[in-house]
Formats: structure tokens, sequence, C-alpha cells
């Protein structure tokens, strides 16, 4: 199972039992999970990815039982649960942060290290998740209130996107779409090849626990580094997107751009 087998996903799969357990138990797993906010569950996912990647989140997922029966039911619970139209991420509209001109056609290439991840000149948007300025970048940026917020609004139907809901969905796309100077076992997104197929790239929050490096492939003592292990195995993972978000191409043909009312940065 995608969620057991990645540092993030058993930590959230984990906690999630645990907040189970600590709510008495009462209701099915599923009517737990269905009773949290889509803010909830991106900030746990937020912080599990943040401690993959620069804390500890290697050594607690090692401390889980990934054949527990708590945690395996969990683990079925949460994948049927964010794949529920309800748990949909790629909706209208979508925020994008900072200053912003009149929008421009984004030129997409990609970044020069050939370990890289992420595209050099994409859009990017985040999710909303309830009041006008939170989203999904809320819990990974340093101030909680950017200077200046923008909603775009589309049709999700009409736009040709690439979705990253699994490890499968990551990896067709990079075997499809690898760059020629991957390192060595490991394959990169090439992300002017990307451009010439799709849209968008919308990473989900299923997508974002799952898409990592397996541990039953790649054992924690293959890194010294947490980051590192990030962007080991046949395929690195999203461990760079850092939340669930949005790498635009191309941008709506038929798009609506409105501000959202502006507060002062919090310091």
């Amino acid at each position: 199972m995608d969620l057991l087998d990645t540092v993030p996903g058993r930590t959230f799969v984990a906690g999630l039992v645990d907040d189970y357990l600590r709510a008495g138990g009462g209701n099915s797993q599923s009517a737990f999970l269905q009773s949290l906010s889509m803010d909830k569950l991106v900030w746990a996912a937020t912080n599990d990815i943040s401690s993959y990647l620069y804390g500890a989140g290697i050594d607690a997922a090692l401390l889980v039982d990934p054949t527990d029966t708590n945690i395996v039911a969990m683990a079925v619970a949460v994948a049927t649960e964010l794949s529920a139209p309800s748990r949909d991420t790629f909706t209208s509209p979508q925020h994008h942060e900072g200053a912003t001109g009149p929008l421009r056609t984004p030129h997409v290439t990609n970044r020069r290290g050939s370990s890289e991840v992420l595209p050099d000149g994409a859009f990017w948007t985040s999710t909303p998740l309830g009041d006008c300025s939170k989203n999904s970048w809320t819990y990974s940026r340093e101030t909680n209130t950017p200077a200046e917020i923008h909603e775009l609004h589309f049709d999700p139907t009409e736009i040709g996107v690439a979705r990253i809901d699994s490890a499968t969905d990551w990896s067709t796309l990079l075997r499809s779409h690898a760059r020629a100077d991957s390192s060595p076992g490991t394959l990169f997104p090439d992300w002017v090849s990307i451009a010439e197929h799709y849209d968008a790239v919308h990473l989900s929050l299923l997508g974002l626990l799952s898409a990592q490096p397996r541990l039953s492939e790649v054992a924690a003592s293959d890194s010294s580094q947490n980051y590192a292990h990030s962007k080991m195995g046949t395929w690195a993972g999203v461990g760079d997107w850092s939340t669930v978000s949005t790498a635009w191409i191309r941008l709506p043909r038929q798009r609506r751009w409105t501000p959202i009312v502006q507060k002062p940065i919090d310091g």
C-alpha cells in the first residue's frame, strides 16, 4: 500500500489513528475522517512532509508497524476518503500569492540542476481551505498572510491536467517525460517534454503523501540526510512540492482573475 510504504504517508496515518483513539473511537474510521476538514488534513500532511525532509520523520515512520490492524484499516480509509470527489483539490478557484501584474503566459523549462523536481517558469496556485486567505500553502510558508492573494477562476473540465494522486501517477509521468541528464538510476521530470502534453500538473493531498520514495525500495539507512532520501530510488519523490499545489504550464483560456481583500503581512 503506497501510504504505508512512504515516510510521510506512514506518519500521517499513524497520527490519524492516535487522533481517532483519543476521540474515543465511537464512530467508524471512515466517519471520523469525514468529520475532519481539509484544513486539518492539509495541516497534518504538511507537517509530516516537513518532518520527513528536515526533521525526525524517518525515525518516527520506522516506529510505526505497517502491519498493525488499526494502521492498515486507517490507511485504507484514508485512501478511500482522499479519493472521494468531495476531497478533490483541483478545484476552482485556485489561489495565487504574491504581487502580480497582468497575467502572462508561463514559459516552462527545466531548472539547471539535473536533480531538480520542480519546473522553472511555471505559474503556481494553491487550493483554498475555507476562509478567503487560507489555502494549501498556508502551513508551509514563513508568514501567515501574504501581501497579495488573487483567485484564478476556471472550468477544471477544460484543463489538460496531469493529476498526481498516487505513486503510479507520478512514476508514469516521469517514465514518459524523463530528463535525459537524470541522475544514474533515478528519474527526474523533463518539464519541457511535459509542457508539450499538458496545461498543468496538479499534486493532490493523496499524491503528496504517496508519491515519495518507497521504504521497501529505499531504506532509511541509504541516506545520511532526510532530504536526500526524498530524491532517491527509481524515481525522485515529490518532496520539493511541499504541499498540495498546481504548476500551470498554460493558463486557462476562459478564466477570471480576481483579487482577494488584502491584509498586511504578519511579521
